[in-house]
Parts: C-alpha cells; sequence; structure tokens
C-alpha cells in the first residue's frame, strides 16, 4: 500500500506537468527555422556602423556572396587585405590606456 502511495505522489506531477498546454509556440524536436539574410553589397557593409555585426564571419560571408568578383580565395584574401584590414583599423574602438 505505501509503495502505490509513494508511486501515485511521484507520477501524478509529472503527469500534470505533462499535459499542460503552452502558449509559446516552441514544439519539442522541431528544429527552429532560421532565416537567411540576403548577400551584402560593399556600399551597404562599409556603411554598418556595429563594430561587431560587421566584421563577424557571417556578415563577411554576406559581403563575399554580394559580389562576384570576391569568389575566388586569392580575390577575396587580397580584398581582405586592401578593404577589411584597414577598414577594420579604422573601425576598431580606441581603448583608454591605464
Amino acid at each position: 500500500m505505501l509503495y502505490k502511495v509513494c508511486l501515485s505522489l511521484i507520477l501524478f506531477p509529472v503527469v500534470l506537468t505533462g499535459c499542460g498546454s503552452s502558449d509559446s509556440g516552441i514544439e519539442i524536436g522541431k528544429p527552429s527555422v532560421l532565416v537567411e539574410q540576403p548577400p551584402l553589397s560593399l556600399e551597404e557593409w562599409k556603411a554598418m556602423t556595429d563594430f561587431t555585426e560587421k566584421y563577424d564571419g557571417a556578415t563577411l560571408e554576406r559581403l563575399r556572396a554580394g559580389n562576384s568578383d570576391l569568389k575566388s580565395e586569392k580575390a577575396w584574401a587580397q580584398f581582405e587585405k586592401e578593404v577589411i584590414g584597414p577598414s577594420l583599423v579604422k573601425d576598431k574602438p580606441i581603448q583608454p590606456q591605464i
């Protein structure tokens, strides 16, 4: 008898939790759909003001996808050296020296 009481005390909250409704719209086991960002033009990239976002790997890949001249590895490496590097130095926030 004690066994049945203990088992029901353990299982009852578990059953109630599993039967509840959720308004979050998230379904367990279903991957969330990520919206793919469109390619960036060089002008759009240069106009970006958020330092972290501008030099993020995904943003740079969008920039590369938006410019057909940057498809080859050689052209991309040259672009990184001539455009991204100097822009990074210019945009980098100045840290106060202590």
